[in-house]
């Protein structure tokens, strides 16, 4: 009879002890799959602890101090960080601690200039894992900075549907005003570089030439930082005479109560890792049009999930549109379909596992 080998008994035994830690609460996306992490995970899986922001209340040194209190206390294995400044602070805190740190980096960072881009860099160097958003983000961050493969691995962002479809209903149309007789087509996302409004603005000028009744919702910020971009939107929108045609609400929490009732989804990715947009749309069962960048191909699966237009040719984007309006009972068909598959990709489960195997490497080498 054989004998177990107990440093493998205890590997199986053994809960790994998993910190994440919430990020600024403008990304509010990050921060709700942080929750919904916490909402689904099971014990067999990891045991879950969380940590709030260190910009958010107090003295940041002073958070960083708790922080690094917390982590010797409840014996914590992975540090899981979703900005590059608070990996670059936690591997600090980090020193002399049995603890791994992970890092799901959101963006690209190419306006990082300066002091700024040598913390990012020197995250990259010192990380022990890095979870990209897609492959074409994966590629671009590991080609220009040589990441190591078995360091690095894409990881979809995900939702917990319980969560996602139990929003507090308000009507959009009552809200603004908006005729029932009139589509319903809209967009989500800032006024930054990342989003080409602009393109979704221009789009509305040729698609109201078609004769089609229909008001779009754009659902943005403006960001200081980026004032230039929302400037010249708000200049074309004027000068266009756009104003019965565009209507503005803020981005928010309430992403799937404005998805749910639109008959459309427009919208134009310029240099995003992911668009979670494009999947809350998609997973809410709204009918999506969207341009044809590499990521955007990669989460529709080629086009299979959404309408794909010539990237940078407003007209098409146009023609598209108008094409799904034209036929739009059949399209609603699709778009539940589409819901369906989706759900199973983007789902928060999915998610859990694929961050338990990380984990596991990390802590078991396995």
């Amino acid at each position: 009879m054989g004998t177990s080998n107990p440093v493998n008994n205890w590997i199986f035994f053994y809960i790994m002890r998993i910190l994440f830690l919430h990020t600024i609460p403008y990304r509010y996306e990050i921060n709700n799959l942080i929750l919904d992490i916490s909402l689904n995970v099971k014990k067999a899986d990891f045991q879950f602890f969380e940590f709030p922001c260190l910009c958010s209340s107090g003295n940041f040194f002073v958070n960083l101090f708790e922080l690094r209190k917390f982590v010797k206390k409840n014996k914590i294995d992975v540090i899981h960080v979703y900005d590059y400044v608070d990996a670059y602070w936690v591997l600090w805190i980090a020193k002399g601690l049995k603890v791994k740190v992970v890092f799901s980096d959101y963006d690209y960072h190419d306006e990082l200039k300066g002091f700024k881009n040598r913390i990012y860099k020197n995250v990259l160097k010192k990380i022990d894992y890095i979870i990209f958003q897609s492959d074409s983000h994966k590629k671009y961050v590991t080609n220009l900075f040589d990441i190591i493969a078995d360091k690095s691995s894409k990881l979809y962002h995900a939702f917990c549907f319980k969560r996602f479809d139990a929003f507090d209903y308000k009507s959009v149309r009552d809200e603004f005003f908006i005729d029932d007789l009139r589509y319903l087509i809209g967009t989500i996302g800032d006024f930054t570089p990342q989003r080409n409004m602009m393109s979704v603005f221009k789009m509305i000028k040729k698609l109201r030439r078609t004769g089609r009744n229909f008001t779009c919702v754009v659902a943005g910020n403006q960001i200081d930082e980026y004032d230039s971009n929302y400037n010249s939107c708000k200049y074309y929108y004027i000068q266009q005479g756009l104003d019965n045609y565009i209507t503005y609400m803020s981005k928010g929490i309430d992403d799937a109560n404005l998805l749910s009732q639109l008959d459309l989804f427009v919208y134009n990715s310029d240099r995003e890792p992911v668009s979670i947009a494009v999947i809350e749309a998609m997973v809410s069962g709204v009918n999506v049009v969207v341009n044809d960048t590499e990521m955007i191909k990669e989460i529709t699966s080629n086009g299979k999930y959404a309408t794909l237009y010539v990237d940078n040719n407003d007209l098409d984007f146009a023609t598209k549109t108008r094409g799904i309006l034209l036929d739009l009972e059949d399209y609603k068909l699709i778009s539940q379909v589409v819901k369906e598959e989706t759900r199973q990709i983007f789902s928060i489960d999915r998610h859990i596992n694929g961050l338990k195997q990380i984990y596991l490497q990390l802590t078991t080498g396995n």
